[in-house]
C-alpha cells in the first residue's frame, strides 16, 4: 500500500547501508473492482476519469468509496480525514477498464494512485 521512500546501497564487503528520504510514506496504490454496476454508474467513472485527464488532476474520493473498511483501514485511505497530505489521481498508463456482464450492467476496475504533495 503505502511505501517509504528509501535507497538501499551494498558494499563490496555485503554491508547493506539503507537511507530514508522522508518522515512520511508515500506512492500508495488502491485497485478498486465495481461489480454488476449500472451503465449509468459505469459513465461516472468513466466521466470522473476524462474531467481528470487521466492521472493529471487531483480527485476528490466520495466517503462512501470507503464503507467496507473499518475505521483503522479508512484512515490510511481517506486522507480527507487524516490529513496526510496524500492526493490521489488514477494510476499512470492504467485507465479503467469495463467489462460488460449483461444489459446495462458492468465491472469497472480502476486503479489510484496517490502521492504525497506539499502545499
Amino acid at each position: 500500500m503505502f511505501k517509504f521512500p528509501t535507497t538501499a546501497q551494498k558494499s563490496q564487503s555485503g554491508v547493506t547501508t539503507r537511507r530514508l528520504w522522508a518522515s512520511r510514506p508515500s506512492n500508495a496504490t488502491l485497485d478498486l473492482q465495481f461489480e454488476n454496476i449500472s451503465d449509468t454508474d459505469t459513465s461516472a467513472i468513466l466521466a470522473a476519469y476524462n474531467q481528470a485527464k487521466g492521472p493529471v488532476d487531483d480527485l476528490s474520493l466520495p466517503t462512501a468509496l470507503f464503507n467496507g473498511a473499518d475505521s483503522t483501514l479508512t484512515t490510511y485511505l481517506d486522507t480527507s480525514v487524516t490529513g496526510a497530505g496524500l492526493i490521489w489521481s488514477f494510476a499512470e498508463d492504467s485507465p479503467p477498464t469495463v467489462q460488460s456482464i449483461a444489459p446495462n450492467r458492468s465491472t469497472v476496475n480502476v486503479k489510484l494512485a496517490a502521492e504525497l504533495r506539499m502545499s
